[in-house]
């Protein structure tokens, strides 16, 4: 009875120890959750036909040490064009802005060897890769920021961030 006692404890700890490591392993860490959450996509269709594909994250909302509002909102654009021809999507008649207008300050064109961290591991192998800057915003705006992609032929879509942030530090 004794060996039989000693058997059930070390199986009952066992299993308490194995469903703890293998719900945290599944569980997303906060990083990976905050990177979601700042992230969003979009595409412009025309006659069933998608015409691009874009997926932005709001670095702002990410990861605010590195990227401060102070210094203007700050967007990640990872954009896939299924009719290329050699130029970037703004080349092409394609437009970015805030929803109340505003324009970027800066847009740099990334190489995939620029990439980082979680945009590294989230970004598409075929896609474009932009590093967009508007200028810094009041509160109202940050708290209801929308992106807008446009294009003349095919109509325009919105990318909205406004969401409860969750605590990552």
């Amino acid at each position: 009875w004794k060996m039989l006692k000693q058997i059930l404890l070390f199986l009952a700890v066992f299993m308490i120890l194995g469903c703890q490591k293998m719900s945290s392993g599944l569980a997303p860490l906060k990083t990976d959750e905050s990177y979601l959450q700042a992230t969003r996509k979009t595409e412009l269709i025309m006659q069933g036909n998608t015409q691009i594909v874009v997926i932005a994250t709001h670095l702002n909302e990410f990861d605010w040490i590195k990227f401060p509002r102070e210094e203007g909102e700050i967007f990640f654009l990872d954009v896939y064009q299924t009719r290329k021809n050699g130029k970037g999507f703004l080349k092409n008649g394609y437009e970015i802005r805030l929803a109340n207008g505003t324009k970027p300050s800066k847009i740099t064109r990334l190489k995939k060897e620029d990439l980082e961290g979680m945009i590294a591991q989230n970004a598409t192998q075929w896609g474009e890769y932009y590093l967009v800057e508007f200028p810094k915003q009041d509160k109202r705006t940050q708290d209801r920021m929308i992106l807008v992609l446009s294009h003349k032929d095919f109509g325009e879509n919105t990318l909205e961030f406004g969401f409860k942030k969750i605590k990552k530090y």
